[in-house]
């Protein structure tokens, strides 16, 4: 028996003869360089970590065209984009831009609004690290938690929709659907909208991706009902973040690595109380206006800029707003 660990552990498993798929579902930055080896090696790579596509995305795609990998996503959203588009005799062609924008007239991912969809905007500045972390429907991490309250979860997934599928970005939106049954829908050509509908489980989008393009996994969950699916437009004054997120998708280059920093660095300090809830829009936007926009194309220069970027939005919190 070999035990594995480290990130020498990770690079070794992500690239051995013996690994098909490998499931990218580390937070942040530490599975960056797995999953390039993954890729390298011509591996099915299932990606559950945002971050890296937000923040290396260009990279990751100009790598994988080089190679006979597969990129798969098992957010619910963007599986649920990936099995409408199968099931309606379309290929997977990752970023293709042309291919899609030939058969693809909208994609529309959904969000549940999060805990504070209803509240007065008046009121969010005394919202609480311990209000923010309880989502309505799904049961998360406190960070996670947090970028659904403030719509940057949902402006991250819009980011990473751009990624996959390369449509002009009025063509990719989001609405809000508060029973989270509906996790997609793509509008065709001749006006038809197919969703894709499920009970909120993982082990769907999951299971899915495991064994692409095959279904498994046997759902166990009650009768599926169908009463009460609303839909209506995202607040987008309310949710500052989601909108800066969509700049960023537009924008591209090193955009999203510098908007992901900020956005991780802010949410830290505000569940620590050392911040308030909307200062982290602020924060982020300050942080977008002060750092180079360029192209970073290997790994190195991700990391470092990574780096750079978490040193800036630190030392702004300290000047602005005292905390350290």
């Amino acid at each position: 028996t070999r035990i594995l660990f480290g990130d020498e552990g990770l690079n070794e498993i992500s690239s051995h003869d013996d690994v098909n798929i490998v499931v990218a579902a580390i937070v942040g930055f530490q599975c960056l360089k797995p999953v390039v080896d993954a890729i390298c090696t011509n591996k099915t790579v299932i990606i559950a970590n945002k971050e890296i596509l937000v923040a290396a995305g260009e990279m990751i795609i100009s790598i994988l065209n080089k190679s006979d990998a597969k990129l798969l996503p098992v957010d619910s959203e963007h599986n649920a984009l990936l099995q409408v588009i199968l099931s309606s005799g379309l290929e997977y062609k990752v970023n293709d831009r042309e291919y899609y924008e030939s058969n693809i007239n909208n994609l529309t991912i959904t969000a549940s609004g999060g805990p504070f969809i209803d509240l007065d905007v008046s009121e969010f500045r005394n919202i609480k690290s311990k209000h923010a972390i309880k989502h309505p429907t799904w049961d998360m991490g406190e960070k996670i938690s947090v970028d659904s309250s403030t719509m940057m979860n949902k402006g991250l997934e819009i980011i990473e929709a751009k990624l996959l599928f390369n449509l002009d970005l009025e063509k990719i939106n989001a609405i809000i659907h508060r029973q989270s049954k509906v996790h997609a829908l793509v509008e065709f050509f001749d006006g038809t909208i197919i969703a894709h509908m499920s009970d909120p489980d993982m082990k769907i989008p999951i299971s899915y991706a495991l064994t692409f393009p095959h279904r498994i996994y046997k759902s166990a969950s009650r009768k599926f009902i169908y009463n009460d699916l609303t839909f209506e437009d995202i607040p987008i004054s309310k949710f500052p973040c989601y909108k800066l997120a969509r700049t960023v998708a537009e924008t591209g280059k090193n955009s999203g690595l510098i908007l992901n920093a900020a956005n991780e660095i802010s949410v830290e300090y505000f569940l620590n109380d050392k911040i308030i809830f909307t200062d982290i829009p602020n924060i982020i936007e300050d942080v977008l206006n002060s750092v180079e926009i360029t192209s970073k194309n290997d790994i190195g220069s991700v990391l470092d800029n990574d780096k750079e970027v978490r040193i800036i939005t630190k030392k702004l919190i300290k000047e602005r707003y005292g905390a350290s």
